[in-house]
């Protein structure tokens, strides 16, 4: 789930740059020791089922939430 959500700080933050983009996304995934294959099939699995995705789409906002109160983003 922060894997989800880091991505998408990214993809608004460097949708500019490909390049910057590029780099920043494997960041993410290496500091989660995953690949972004891993991370597709993960979260299709979500997405297949609407209670898990709720659930996980919950989660990811709350951890959204806790980034913007600890001001690790704005």
């Amino acid at each position: 789930m922060k894997v989800y959500v880091e991505n998408i700080i990214v993809d608004e933050t460097y949708s500019a740059n490909a390049d910057s983009l590029r780099v920043h996304k494997q960041s993410v995934f290496s500091k989660y020791k995953i690949t972004e294959k891993e991370f597709e099939t993960e979260l299709g699995k979500y997405s297949d089922d609407k209670v898990k995705w709720a659930d996980f789409f919950k989660k990811a906002n709350d951890y959204l939430n806790d980034l913007k109160k600890s001001n690790a983003i704005s």
